[in-house]
């Protein structure tokens, strides 16, 4: 009988096609699925914007990295590499850089690249990446908070801190797809972490070892798999009393690592772009400008800078402008830049340096000599520092802790002490060092200090008169029907109060209250 060949071949067609679309129904899901679970390799990429994350983390480091991810996005980036080196820094500035990498939009993939260093708040930035890359010799890990205990020796903050900071470091390795536990003994070292292996499928997972111990054997400790199902692999990852830094090494071997290299890992930095680049990519270098690393430098001495400017201004409305005058107004532009560059200029700081400067004018030209209105403007001055050198202001001042108190009241108290220290030393013998008497503030309204025998026209000395003015502490007094320029001997000295001549130099008269 006749074989119908165009039957066949239409069977054959209809049997192939079946099998094509069997296939797709099965695999192409598995295949999404795969690709779009959080933390696996992607790429290739045509757009790369390599960020250059190096040094301590605080509020230049915010400002910087939110503005060159900004420029990635406007520059239509498909990704993002952070070049990560960096010990850590405040919790406060970390945790805001980490929430901003989160929120990236999907359509752009962030990979912390670490060649070196990724320790404390470094770690937790990294793991707010949908991608983790490092050296094998390269350190991750070792993020629970600390504080300068006695004698300058580290030591944890407690509980109460440890706490919401393992919760965070959870909530970026579940988004992410690291392992959760393992996250969380960076943070705090009284957790034991086991690798548990199942039975059903052989993958590997990590747990709390006090968790798998006192579960219930249906107890579903990792989704899909009860308790009964798993089986410890090995001693523990991380046993309690230690906190977990990894290696390069070990972070592929735990599984946060997912892009393998040649040899495991790469070598350097060319790998990593060969293996994200398209043919034909854009790669786009940035690192912080000369005037954001002027600033990250000094604003490490934000404390130092907010006493001369406070100097000057007390001097100021005190005795007039001087050479104090211009070193301070140096100091406040260096300030207001270094602030205007981490972007955490506001309001309620500047409210309080005013009212500390007002404060500060009323103790002079009001209230007769130093007290509480001093006082209290000189505190209101450095408490608005503060606030500016840590970028807070009024219902936000996560970055206040311990230890930035410490630092900058430190330097402000220390450089204030110094600066009238050295002031007073001056007034005393530098107007008899010739040209070195012009650094020397004058107060408004005095005549120039000058060495010599007293001028012509001069009281004599222990001479009496009346303050036509009110001396604080430059101003006029009547001797025998002529008016004089004089100085009070430091006090302050009500208008119409009588006067004696305590020294006479040059044209400078120095008057005490009679």
């Amino acid at each position: 009988m006749p074989t119908d060949r165009p039957s066949l071949i239409r069977v054959f067609a209809v049997a192939t096609l079946s099998w094509l679309i069997a296939v797709s129904v099965v695999t192409v899901p598995g295949l999404l699925s795969a690709a779009e679970e959080p933390g696996d390799p992607r790429g290739p990429f045509e757009n790369i914007h390599v960020i250059d994350f190096d040094g301590d983390i605080e509020a230049l480091m915010l400002a910087y990295v939110t503005r060159r991810v900004d420029t990635a996005k406007e520059d239509g980036a498909d990704c993002i590499v952070l070049r990560v080196d960096s010990p850590g820094g405040t919790v406060f500035h970390g945790k805001k850089i980490g929430d901003m990498l989160l929120d990236i939009p999907d359509e752009i993939h962030v990979v912390a690249w670490v060649p070196q260093l990724a320790l404390s708040g470094a770690a937790f930035i990294s793991l707010a990446c949908d991608e983790v890359i490092m050296k094998a010799a390269a350190s991750l890990g070792d993020s629970q908070p600390i504080v300068q205990g006695e004698g300058g020796k580290p030591e944890p903050v407690g509980e109460k801190f440890e706490s919401p900071l393992r919760a965070w470091f959870r909530a970026y390795a579940e988004e992410n797809g690291y392992p959760a536990a393992l996250a969380e003994a960076m943070v705090t070292a009284d957790i034991e972490v086991i690798r548990v292996r199942s039975k059903k499928d052989e993958s590997l997972h990590f747990l709390r070892g006090t968790d798998f111990r006192n579960a219930n054997d249906d107890a579903e400790l990792v989704p899909g798999h009860a308790k009964s199902e798993l089986v410890q692999d090995g001693p523990a990852v991380v046993r309690k009393g230690e906190l977990l830094t990894m290696t390069g090494q070990q972070a592929l071997e735990y599984g946060f690592i997912k892009r393998r290299f040649d040899g495991g890992l790469p070598t350097d930095e060319d790998q990593v772009l060969a293996a994200l680049k398209a043919p034909g990519a854009r790669v786009t270098f940035t690192k912080m400008s000369f005037s954001e690393k002027a600033s990250k430098w000094l604003l490490q001495v934000a404390g130092i800078l907010s006493a001369i400017v406070a100097l000057a201004i007390l001097l100021f409305v005190w005795q007039g402008p001087g050479i104090m005058t211009v070193v301070g107004g140096i100091a406040l532009v260096l300030v207001v830049l270094i602030n205007l560059t981490a972007e955490q200029l506001h309001g309620f700081p500047i409210f309080l340096i005013l009212l500390g400067v007002g404060l500060l004018a009323a103790e002079v030209f009001i209230i007769p000599g130093f007290g509480v209105a001093g006082i209290l403007g000189m505190a209101s001055l450095a408490v608005g520092f503060l606030f500016l050198a840590t970028g807070s202001t009024l219902g936000d001042t996560g970055a206040i802790d311990k230890d930035a108190i410490l630092d900058f009241g430190l330097q402000f108290v220390f450089t204030a002490i110094v600066g009238f220290t050295l002031l007073l030393l001056m007034s005393r013998f530098f107007p008899r060092v010739g040209p070195a008497s012009r650094m020397i503030l004058q107060p408004s309204g005095a005549p120039a200090m000058a060495e010599g025998p007293a001028a012509a026209d001069a009281p004599a000395l222990g001479a009496r008169g009346t303050a036509t003015t009110a001396l604080r502490p430059a101003g006029t007094a009547e001797f025998d029907g002529s008016l004089v320029d004089v100085v009070s001997d430091g006090t302050f000295i009500d208008a119409g109060a009588t006067v004696q001549v305590v020294a006479v130099e040059g044209d400078r008269v120095t008057v005490a209250e009679a």
